[in-house]
This record gives C-alpha cells, structure tokens and sequence, in this order.
C-alpha cells in the first residue's frame, strides 16, 4: 500500500546561543546568489559567517527551521524604528528552497512580533529577489517597488488570548526541543 501522507513539515524553534555553530554553518553554506539576495548586495562568506556569529545575541528574536535534525533555514524578527515596527530576514538552505520553510518562519515570527504589540512588519528585497517576493505574498504584505528595491508592509491586529496562549505553549515545546538536540543520546541498557 502506497503512502499517501504528505511529508512533514519543518521543526520551527527559537534559536538560542547553544545552535550559533548552526546557524554560521548554514550562512557560510549559501551560494553567493543567495548571500546576494539575503544581504541585498555581494557579501563573502566570511563576512555572512560573522553576521551570523552575532545573529542570536543581537536585538530581536531568531527562529529556524530543523528537517532531519539539521537547520536548514532561519528567519529574523529585527525592530525597525519605532516599537510598533519591526522587519523580517530570512535566509533558507540550498536545496530546501521552495518548500514551505520561509512561511513556516514567517508564520511563527508574525506571532511574535503581534503578541509582543508590533503592528507592522516589513519585508524588503531586491526587485530581483523572486522567493522572496513570492514568501511576502504568502504571508499577506502589501509590496511596493522603490526601483531597485522591494518594501513590503504588512499589517499585524492586536494579539488574542488565544495567540498568547499558543506563542506560550510554542516557547514551551522550544525550550524542550533544544533541550533534547542539545543532551546525547543515552543507550538503554
């Protein structure tokens, strides 16, 4: 009998201090085309990697996207200006493009920045930048063009008691999840 499930989705998690190995691993692993497009003009990837060494200290929230235990893409939530703004990244491993892991990162990363009173998101890319203009579609911002240049806004309401609730259990099964990556595996005797 032939299996007809859909593959499972992406592991979405917060990422912590522990995973930064991971995530300069996966910036020094993009093609120059994709440091290009993340970076919005050519960047080494010494340059990416060292961005990336800072990315889980800096200000504002870093999630990733695990498939077969390994981090295949990140998404950043950045504030941007006033308290109620904030702007998006996302950089996605090659070979795991185009398989829902930016909206799986822009879905939990708009949960965030909405519970915690962010009322805009801004997504910008270059014109060039199909993926990503396709991914701000997806998650419902409104796109402008500057030219060169991409700005997409969307709109975040005011958070729920349930949309607390759920970032709640969400933060819980995090913290579980890194754990349990972070501990070896004990053999049962």
């Amino acid at each position: 009998m032939k299996n007809t499930q859909p593959p499972a989705g992406p592991l979405v998690r917060r990422l912590w201090s522990t995973d930064s190995a991971a995530i300069v691993a996966l910036f020094r692993d993009l093609d120059p085309q994709s440091r290009f497009d993340r970076f919005m003009g050519a960047v080494s990837e010494t340059a990416a990697a060292a961005y990336a060494a800072r990315a889980v200290s800096a200000e504002g929230l870093i999630v990733g996207a695990f498939a077969d235990g390994r981090l295949r893409g990140v998404g950043e939530l950045r504030p941007a200006g006033t308290a109620a703004e904030a702007e998006l990244a996302f950089a996605v491993a090659p070979g795991h493009r185009g398989r829902g892991f930016g909206a799986a990162l822009g879905t939990r990363l708009a949960q965030a920045a909405r519970n915690g009173g962010t009322r805009r998101l801004h997504l910008r890319c270059l014109a060039g930048n199909r993926p990503m203009r396709a991914l701000a579609r997806r998650l419902g911002a409104e796109a402008g063009t500057g030219g060169r240049e991409i700005h997409a806004v969307l709109a975040l309401s005011p958070p729920t008691a349930f949309s607390l609730w759920s970032e709640g259990v969400g933060n819980l099964l995090d913290v579980a999840a890194a754990a349990s990556a972070a501990w070896p595996a004990v053999p049962m005797m």
